[in-house]
């Protein structure tokens, strides 16, 4: 399994709002309700917030398996400050976990992230999300705990992740 990683412009932000649409029920369906499901993926995943987050700052990679997308990741160099970075989204299709895809997103964006001079990588994740146990291995440690109110009644109860390099 050929796995190739690549950044994508606004041309391609369809793919990561439909893997989204894709991923996302499937991945949260026993962590929040379909209702914070449906709500997070309009904020965050539509085209004109993708835009948005590109024109922010934001970058993001595919990784394509003979040319068909299985996962993305989206991250932000200089933020909040030029050493660190945020690592904003990163998912991979279910039935391809535990394959390295998610590993090469995750070690790709550690690359840009120090070619843009950051020393650090930062992220939130759910407290109850498997992938909390992907990122430890990866060597991030929990930095902070954060209740964040995302608005129509709806909070994300998150770890925020560091790793440092």
């Amino acid at each position: 399994m050929a796995v190739s990683i690549r950044s994508i412009d606004e041309s391609e932000l369809n793919v990561i709002t439909r893997l989204s649409a894709e991923i996302w029920p499937i991945v949260y369906k026993s962590i929040i309700s379909e209702e914070q499901i449906s709500y997070m993926l309009k904020r965050m995943y539509s085209q004109e917030a993708l835009e948005q987050n590109l024109r922010e700052g934001h970058r993001f990679l595919i990784a394509t398996i003979d040319n068909q997308a299985i996962g993305y990741a989206g991250f932000q160099p200089n933020y909040p400050r030029l050493d660190i970075a945020k690592l904003h989204k990163l998912y991979v299709l279910p039935t391809l976990h535990k394959t390295g895809v998610g590993s090469a997103l995750f070690e790709q964006t550690v690359n840009e992230c120090k070619m843009a001079h950051c020393n650090h990588l930062v992220l939130q994740v759910n407290k109850t999300n498997p992938a909390f146990h992907f990122y430890q291995k990866k060597g991030m440690y929990i930095e902070e705990e954060a209740v964040i109110d995302i608005g129509n009644g709806f909070v994300m109860d998150d770890y925020i992740m560091r790793l440092d390099w």
